[in-house]
């Protein structure tokens, strides 16, 4: 009797693929509400003086965006946990490079929103009185344009994830190969952004943030086929033995015969 045998799934693979859907719809909308909304309310370009008068305006929300980014965050761990529990039996090697990429993206970005709160410090804090206006102003922005910074290198981290994540999915199976096309290009898209931003400025300036357009389809149509279709099941069990090694059960042979493919 072959290990899988003696030791079933102790999770439901369709159960743990919705969560990890669940989990990517409210990354989007998290997302969204603090760099899109929240911060166009508070940030704007060039103008120093304005950013601090609409944090001291905006503060609640502005905090609400950052609570919400870091839950996003910390909710990222758990989803990337569950993907390379799911991948792992596509390719080990790949699926443990997408979780550690993940998991230094993650750390990147959550310790980058130290750069958000540090203009919340110096609207609020007594500490900061011996500073004149002008000069509490250029520190909010300064922070505010080295949070932007940290969070191009985290895209890195997740750009590469998403490239290896989607390989996974393509040659998987048990989910669409569209899905996994589409997620590595939104990967491909992320890697480029700092790469561009920081070694050819005036060509990342042109292309983006118009480009990270192209990130959505991947990932809205992942989080969205997860969240209420799942996976095929039957397909996901089908995946085993040695490492790159596709094993399927033969149809109606003793338990732990198969057959390579």
């Amino acid at each position: 009797m072959p290990p899988s045998a003696a030791r079933p799934e102790r999770n439901s693979p369709r159960l743990l693929a919705r969560i990890y859907g669940s989990i990517g719809l409210f990354g989007i909308a998290a997302g969204y509400f603090d760099i899109e909304y929240v911060r166009n309310h508070i940030v704007i370009n060039g103008d120093a003086a304005a950013i601090l008068h609409n944090l001291l305006v905006y503060g609640p929300l502005f905090r609400a965006g950052i609570a919400l980014h870091l839950l996003m965050v910390l909710l990222n761990v758990v989803a990337e946990v569950i993907a390379y529990d799911l991948l792992r039996r596509v390719n080990p090697l790949v699926a443990i490079m997408a979780l550690g990429c993940a998991l230094v993206g993650a750390s990147v970005e959550s310790l980058d929103m130290l750069g958000s709160l540090v203009p919340l410090q110096i609207a609020g804090s007594h500490a900061m009185a011996a500073f004149n206006p002008f000069q509490k102003n250029v520190l909010s922005y300064l922070s505010l344009q080295l949070q932007e910074l940290g969070l191009l290198i985290s895209f890195l981290f997740w750009g590469l994830n998403e490239v290896l994540t989607g390989y996974l999915i393509f040659r998987s199976g048990f989910l669409p190969r569209i899905l996994g096309i589409l997620l590595s290009l939104s990967g491909f898209v992320y890697l480029i952004d700092p790469l561009l931003s920081f070694g050819a400025p005036a060509v990342g300036e042109t292309l983006f943030p118009a480009a990270l357009a192209l990130c959505l389809p991947g990932e809205l149509l992942i989080a969205l086929w997860t969240a209420t279709v799942g996976l095929d099941a039957v397909k996901w069990a089908q995946w085993e033995g040695p490492p790159h090694t596709r094993t399927r059960a033969r149809a109606g042979a003793p338990r732990g015969e198969t057959r390579d493919h």
